[in-house]
This record gives structure tokens, C-alpha cells and sequence, in this order.
């Protein structure tokens, strides 16, 4: 009887102990969503895309921006989509949409791209527009663009397209 009872403790104890074992955590894996390619191919009237957009994963941001993509690496870079658009007259605008894997890191960099600076818009969740670019933040993604004119019609176009590209980002959530 003694056996028996010192075999259920052992069992017991076994059994305890096994389920109060520490597993591993899950490996974080942050999949990209559906790239976000219809962000960055809206339409813009009186502009039209240059060529196709390009999305990048990865080590690719490298090639895409030049310097800073360790720190979105860092704040949980997830993927990226870029487009370039043109006018009649040959003006061109530069847009970039970064997914990062969550709101902090989307904050983190926005602060960091925009510095404090720029006027604030009503786009997305933030945004500051300074000059000849734009930068703007709407849940996990981060919005760029960049005109290579001052003009009116640029710069008017600029904050149109942030607006759009946050209505197509919007529709997505």
C-alpha cells in the first residue's frame, strides 16, 4: 500500500511539475499583410504613376532608403511600398508607405522623421508637412512624400495623395 502511495505522489509531483514547466515563448513573427500596393497606386488627378510601384521586405529597405532603415528595423519594420508620380508638365512626387509591426514603432519613427517640425495636418492619425515634403502616420503605417517642387500644384498634390493613400490604407484595416 505504501508503494502504491509513494508511486502516486511520484506521479503527482511528475505530473505538477510538468505542467507548471516553463514552455518556450512563440517566436514573435510579424508576417507582412497583403502588400499595401493599392496605398501607393491611388489615383491623383492630373497625375499619374511612373512606372510600377515597388514593395520591399526586409534587408531590401536598405536599397529603398538611404541611411535609417536600422532604426525601422529596429521598431519593428514589417514592409514597404514606393511609388513615383508625374504631371503633365514633368513635375514628379516620391511616395513611400512603411508597415511597422505596431503603433509604437509607427509613432517612434514618425517622431523621429518629422522632428517637431513642419506644419500639422489633419491626415491620418499625425502629420507635419514642411517644405517640399510630407510625412504622416495612420495606425501602423508611415506615409512619405516627397515633391521636388514648391509650387502650388505639388504641393497641393502632396497633401492629396497623403489623404488618399490614408483613405486606401483605412480601407484595409
Amino acid at each position: 500500500m505504501n508503494s502504491i502511495r509513494t508511486i502516486a505522489a511520484v506521479l503527482a509531483v511528475a505530473l505538477f511539475s510538468w505542467g507548471c514547466a516553463e514552455s518556450p515563448e512563440p517566436e514573435l513573427v510579424v508576417e507582412p499583410s497583403v502588400p499595401p500596393l493599392e496605398a501607393v497606386a491611388v489615383p491623383l488627378d492630373g497625375w499619374a504613376l511612373d512606372g510600377e510601384p515597388q514593395v520591399v521586405v526586409g534587408d531590401e529597405l536598405f536599397e529603398l532608403i538611404n541611411g535609417g532603415a536600422e532604426l525601422y528595423h529596429q521598431l519593428g519594420f514589417v514592409q514597404a511600398a514606393a511609388a513615383e508620380y508625374v504631371d503633365d508638365s514633368g513635375r514628379a512626387i516620391s511616395l513611400e508607405v512603411f508597415e511597422m509591426g505596431d503603433i509604437q514603432g509607427a509613432r517612434e519613427i514618425f517622431a523621429e522623421k518629422s522632428g517637431g517640425s513642419g506644419e500639422p495636418l489633419d491626415v491620418g492619425d499625425e502629420a507635419a508637412f514642411e517644405g517640399y515634403y510630407l510625412n504622416a502616420r495612420t495606425g501602423t503605417y508611415l506615409i512619405t512624400i516627397t515633391g521636388f517642387e514648391t509650387d502650388e500644384e505639388t504641393t497641393d498634390a502632396i497633401v492629396r495623395l497623403a489623404e488618399s493613400v490614408v483613405d486606401a490604407l483605412g480601407a484595409r484595416s
